[in-house]
């Protein structure tokens, strides 16, 4: 079987060399002003730090593919089959809740990351010890999630798969149902598991018309079937049609439009195929058809989008880049008004610096209400506790209410995580929109006719310091998808700054862990009902007070994070203009050098356009000739 996504690794490797042309240009152009910055690796200068924010989004983009659905419907099967390997971790039982994250590795090797922050590195076949509700009863071991690395060519092109827990039938309720639900609005595209005959339960269906009500385009519907009943088509197709039926009457109740399928799958044979490489039986198993269709929707979705954008943006830096070479060629072109441009430039950055401090106040004044909704969602769940606790009767229903507890925290805590990484990207949007406006006033005062500068909020407000910071932090935690989103805080210890937007660390995973672990042990030690009550409430007590320092310690950092940045980034723009002027001066002097860096200004000119058109046609070849898939 071919690698997946190799159609869109093949595009990201072309805009990767187009990119490289704009580097180039850009670094020749560097030298030729005089701005070459010596034993440094990075330049602080706007288009050098877009430049390498886009590099780095190109070269680390991945596509998570999550897998769903209750227990023993198949699920771990249907992974291994699809990845054609077996993955021990990925037997995750529906109490634990612990997220298992697969990725391409040259060896297998997995991370088990904890609430407290720190990490383990373990074998694959320890990991179950971390993840099974036998070995870690209760989460009283404070796991957050575990990362896997495996050797298989399916997910070497930049695929992760996460392995949610099952939906249990005796265990499910509607918080943990959400749970489940919010792990799907995250992932690049979700594969929902359920199985028939002999039947699909109420918890099931019910499971499964509220997927209908998510985003259908990334959504697999999966019917796993036993053998007899898959090769049978009178039974086939009596089951599509019934669960067809109900699927496309809860959709069309929620006012969804669109194709709903349902993929008949033999998830048992799917996985034997693989073992022995029976090409035939592996595509009668219904599995071939599923992973071309979802390395299709990868590929010409969300892999389109990230390229599309990844060329917009590099586009945009070419204009930027050619609007500095335009106010070289103002100076170059009339050398005796150096001084007047000059008078004028002190007065526009003089203007910029109260501008920007303005802009940046008034947009961060939202952050307060923001901070306090987010608090108030992240205590919910404590004060909701409180009063459930003084209406118990026995150590039974204390103990019951623990584990119900922490799935209710890690719901609370995932929608404050992305409440906040919402609205605080609204306000560096609209932050980001006047300091472009007010940049390009700047740039249109020096040199009339520029072409329109764009600043991207990654150009605007990620420093090379905050970039280095963002990797480390990749490689640490996983706990978000989606090309340029990247999870930190509490478990990967700092706030994120990503494509413009803050978000708070996985609260909810780590409020989770935290009450699995703290509250395990004192159920269990307890033989007076008051007593354990107090001990419980004073360890949530303990647990939502830790909680809220690291969100307000994450907003605070959030914060500071845009102040420092931007006054960085309007240094950095001043200093650029500055020495330009003292270049041209340096050489206004001397005539036949003068003449050298008129001609060098118009051929970077020249350049730094074909370098936005070639990005711009990378993906023409390719949208033109791609099939369309129906989503």
């Amino acid at each position: 079987m071919a690698e997946f996504l190799d159609t869109f690794d093949v595009e990201r490797t072309q805009l990767l060399a187009a990119l490289a042309q704009v580097e180039d240009v850009w670094g020749r152009f560097q030298q030729r002003r005089g701005l070459e910055l010596h034993g440094a690796e990075r330049s602080d200068s706007l288009i050098a730090g877009e430049l390498s924010l886009v590099r780095r989004d190109l070269e680390s983009t991945e596509f998570t593919v999550g897998i769903f659905g209750l227990i023993k419907r198949g699920k771990s099967t249907l992974l291994n089959g699809l990845i054609g390997r077996e993955v021990s971790s990925m037997h995750v039982t529906p109490e634990t809740a612990v997220p298992v994250y697969v990725s391409y590795g040259d060896a297998p090797e997995a991370v088990v990351h904890f609430a407290d922050g720190s990490q383990k590195h373990v074998a694959v076949e320890e990991v179950h010890q971390f993840t099974s509700q036998k070995a870690n009863a209760n989460n009283q071991l404070g796991v957050t999630y575990v990362e896997q690395q495996v050797p298989v060519g399916f997910l070497r092109n930049g695929t992760r798969l996460i392995d949610t827990p099952g939906l249990d039938d005796a265990e499910a309720d509607e918080t943990y149902t959400e749970r489940t639900l919010q792990e799907l609005d995250i992932v690049d595209a979700g594969i929902v598991l359920f199985m028939s005959p002999p039947t699909v339960s109420g918890t099931e269906l019910g499971f499964l018309e509220q997927v209908v009500g998510r985003d259908l385009k990334k959504t697999f519907l999966v019917c796993n079937m036993y053998p007899q009943h898959f090769h049978d088509p009178e039974t086939r197709n009596a089951v599509l049609e019934y669960v067809g039926n109900r699927i496309v009457e809860a959709s069309r109740k929620m006012g969804r439009g669109g194709e709903v399928r349902v993929y008949p799958v033999c998830a048992l044979e799917a996985w034997e195929a693989r073992q022995t490489d029976d090409i035939d039986k592996w595509k009668r198993s219904g599995a071939d058809r599923l992973l071309r269709d979802v390395e299709n929707y990868l590929s010409n979705v969300a892999g389109q989008q990230v390229l599309h954008d990844a060329a917009d943006r590099i586009t945009k830096v070419t204009e930027m880049a050619k609007a500095e070479v335009r106010v070289r060629q103002q100076l170059l072109g009339d050398p005796a008004q150096l001084e007047t441009f000059r008078s004028q430039l002190d007065a526009n950055i003089a203007d910029l610096e109260g501008r920007f401090d303005e802009s940046v106040s008034l947009a961060l004044t939202d952050v307060a209400p923001l901070k306090m909704r987010i608090r108030g969602l992240v205590l919910q769940p404590f004060t909701r506790a409180k009063k459930e606790l003084a209406a118990m009767e026995t150590l039974e229903q204390v103990e019951a209410f623990s584990s119900r507890f922490k799935r209710q925290l890690e719901v609370a805590g995932e929608l404050a995580s992305r409440q906040f990484s919402e609205g605080f990207a609204h306000l560096v949007e609209r932050l980001q929109a006047q300091l472009s406006s007010q940049f390009e006033e700047v740039m249109t005062d020096l040199a009339p006719n520029l072409p329109k500068v764009q600043l991207s909020a990654n150009a605007l407000l990620v420093t090379p310091d905050q970039m280095q910071a963002l990797q480390r932090s990749q490689q640490q935690t996983r706990v978000r998808s989606r090309t340029g989103a990247l999870a930190g805080g509490l478990a990967g210890g700092g706030a994120t700054l990503a494509a413009g937007t803050m978000m708070l660390g996985p609260v909810g995973l780590v409020g989770g862990a935290l009450v699995g672990w703290k509250l395990h042990s004192i159920v269990a030690g307890q033989r007076n009902l008051e007593r354990a009550r107090r001990t419980i409430i004073e360890r949530l007590d303990e647990v939502a007070d830790e909680l809220l320092r690291d969100v307000d310690g994450q907003v605070t950092s959030a914060v500071d994070t845009v102040r420092t940045a931007v006054e960085r980034r309007r240094r950095a723009f001043a200093s650029d203009l500055y020495q330009q002027f003292e270049v041209v001066q340096e050489i206004s002097q001397d005539p036949g050098r003068l003449e050298a860096y008129r001609r060098d200004a118009e051929r970077f000119d020249q350049a730094f356009g074909a370098c936005g058109q070639r990005a711009r046609k990378v993906l023409a070849p390719a949208a033109e000739s791609r099939e369309t898939v129906t989503v």
